[in-house]
């Protein structure tokens, strides 16, 4: 099942390609889908309870007995870490050249947080 949230196409790629647009925004959720498969069960656990469960920071923190900037830094690590990968399956699945690619990963950046949480809530 297709999760309704697509990266934003950037304006040139779609226009100078219009067949890639579908192209792109199933080979994004792939590459997030496999992104996320492959982090440790403790990083997805974290992910879930964030994204799926709407626990906040504090909460977190109070659950897994750390502090609060913890909780910050793990979660942005492991954001970090599934956009880089999440990137690298993206290039492994569309014809893009690189600065093609950076732009589509540029424009999904702001939205990744969405995208995670619709990922999850439609496939974990």
């Amino acid at each position: 099942m297709m999760a309704s949230w697509s990266p934003a196409l950037s304006p040139s790629i779609a226009e100078r390609q219009p067949e890639l647009a579908p192209s792109v925004e199933t080979a994004f959720r792939d590459a997030l889908i496999d992104s996320l498969d492959a982090l440790p069960l403790g990083d997805h656990n974290v992910l879930r309870f964030h994204y799926f469960h709407g626990l906040g920071v504090d909460r977190l923190a109070e659950m897994l007995s750390v502090p609060r900037p913890a909780v910050i830094r793990q979660l942005g690590r492991i954001r970090d870490r599934l956009l880089r990968d999440t990137r690298r399956g993206l290039a492994a699945r569309l014809p893009l050249d690189r600065r093609a690619l950076d732009r589509v990963i540029e424009l999904a950046r702001s939205r990744f947080d969405l995208a995670i949480a619709r990922v999850l809530r439609s496939h974990f």
